[in-house]
Parts: structure tokens; C-alpha cells; sequence
């Protein structure tokens, strides 16, 4: 059985596609990236796990959900093996053009479902920039807040791993990565080589941006205890509860559509006595 074949938009045809649109005009876009996640983490770990989220999203929400797109913006991981080490203008220039074909054949709320840190400021460019171009709204998710907050109430002490493993029972993927292999490691050792990252937390206490890259294989993950493959079901539940506590947001999101076509039909800003 392929999970969550009817909200699947990459298996609908053409003509289920139209049917779709004549009832419904929201669709999630999963973004995720490419890039080291430890020794032992799959490379694929953000996009398995925002493609996860978005079918259950689709099923809460009762929508489609298209692939996900699997490259963009590493960020920190950039230099590491197995990391698709792209630029922040690539991503934005191919996840707008994407965004803009489904805008243009109807998908007018379109979710992108990003977990992967660096998106908040990559998307908040592409969604603003669609907006002052074509006036649509589109919005993007984080639901790894979520999980996260789920994660808390379950008393599961995982962070991404534990996120990828969850997902990948929901994606029928199950057994491909097992935490069985992984031993517990120091976070930093002899041989983890420069770490820039407290030169880092110098900069940020003087409100302070800057580029970096991780110096050691653990920066990103850490050293996890206690993961085991039985948890997988457990931590399927709690991707199951943050969908479940995002339900709403197709209802928000229509409203904020309408306030901002209000707003722009009104057009205050050029009636006689605006300005009191």
C-alpha cells in the first residue's frame, strides 16, 4: 500500500488534477535540504521529515501535497560530505518559479512546509517577493516547532533523528535508518578540529550576523541516547499530534487572504483624508 496515495499530487493524473481544483485550491509544498546530519543521521533528514508532516497535513487538512523539493541552502553544513551545498539565490530563484506555476494554475494557498533553519530567512524573501509581484499570500510552515512541543508532552528526548525516524515509518521507509548503530560520542573531541561557533555566540551577544560552517561531525545533532527503531511508532504518533495541532491553519490562512484583499480593495491610502 503506498502511504497517503489520495492526497499525492505527483500520483493524480491531469484530470484529477482539474477535478481538485474545481473544489479545493490549497496544495503544501514541502521544502527541505540536502546536508550532513552527524555521522549517522540520513543526509535526507529535513525533506523526509517536512514530506512526512505534509501528508499528514494533507489528510488533516483535506488537501494535496506535492513532493518535496530536496535541495536548497544548507547553511552550516555546507562544506561537509554528502551535503548539496547550493546558494540562498538559487533556492529562492527555483522555489519561486515552482511556487509561481502552482499559483498560476490555480493553487491559490500555497503551504510551504520548511523545517530546515535556514528557510525562515530564504522563504520570508521568496513569499514576500510573491506577494509584492502578484499580490497572493502565500505562508510557510515550521512544523518542527511543533514536534518538537509534542515531543515535550511524550517525554521523548529526540530532536532530528528522532523526527527522521518517526517520519520515515509514516513514508514506508521504515528500517532504512536504524539508531541501532550509533554509539554515544563526545560532542567535541581531539580530533573534531575548529569549532567557530563560540567565536559565534561572541558576535550574536552584540547582535551581531555572520556565516558559518559546523568544525565537527557532531555540531549539528549532537550525541542522542536511548534512540532505538521501536521508537519509531512512538514518534509517528507525535507527527500524527503536530498535524493534529495545526488543523486550523487552512482556516487562518483563508481569512488572512480576504483581510488583505479587503484591505487593498479599500485602498486608504489614497482617500481624501487620510491623513486625519
Amino acid at each position: 500500500m503506498i502511504p497517503y496515495a489520495k492526497y499525492r499530487l505527483e500520483l493524480m493524473s491531469s484530470r484529477e488534477a482539474q477535478a481538485y481544483l474545481r473544489k479545493n485550491d490549497l496544495a503544501i509544498l514541502p521544502v527541505g535540504c540536502f546536508e550532513m546530519h552527524g555521522p549517522d543521521v540520513p543526509l535526507g533528514c529535513d525533506g523526509l521529515t517536512d514530506w512526512a508532516m505534509a501528508m499528514l497535513l494533507a489528510k488533516e487538512w483535506t488537501c494535496v501535497t506535492l513532493p518535496p523539493i530536496w535541495y536548497s541552502f544548507p547553511g552550516a553544513t555546507g562544506p561537509w560530505p554528502g551535503t548539496v551545498d547550493i546558494s540562498t539565490r538559487a533556492t529562492q530563484d527555483y522555489v519561486k518559479a515552482v511556487v509561481g506555476a502552482l499559483l498560476d494554475k490555480g493553487f491559490n494557498r500555497v503551504v510551504l512546509c520548511a523545517s530546515h533553519g535556514p528557510m525562515s530567512f530564504v522563504l520570508e524573501c521568496i513569499i514576500r517577493d510573491l506577494y509584492q509581484a502578484t499580490g497572493k499570500v502565500v505562508i510557510r510552515i515550521r512544523p518542527y516547532d511543533q514536534i518538537m512541543a509534542q515531543m515535550r508532552k511524550a517525554d521523548l528526548p529526540f530532536g532530528e533523528d528522532g523526527c527522521v525516524l518517526g517520519a520515515m515509518k509514516i513514508l514506508g521507509l521504515h528500517g532504512a535508518f536504524d539508531p541501532a548503530g550509533t554509539v554515544d560520542k563526545p560532542a567535541r573531541g581531539k580530533s573534531a578540529g575548529p569549532d567557530p561557533l563560540a567565536a559565534m555566540g561572541k558576535l550574536r551577544a552584540c547582535s551581531v550576523t555572520a556565516p558559518y560552517s559546523y568544525g565537527h561531525a557532531l555540531a549539528h545533532t549532537g550525541p542522542r541516547k536511548g534512540l532505538k527503531l521501536s521508537d519509531a511508532d512512538a514518534i509517528a504518533a507525535v507527527l500524527q499530534e503536530a498535524a493534529r495541532a495545526m488543523k486550523d491553519v487552512p482556516k487562518h490562512f483563508r481569512e488572512h487572504q480576504k483581510a488583505m484583499a479587503r484591505m487593498h480593495k479599500a485602498q486608504s491610502w489614497n482617500k481624501p483624508g487620510v491623513w486625519g
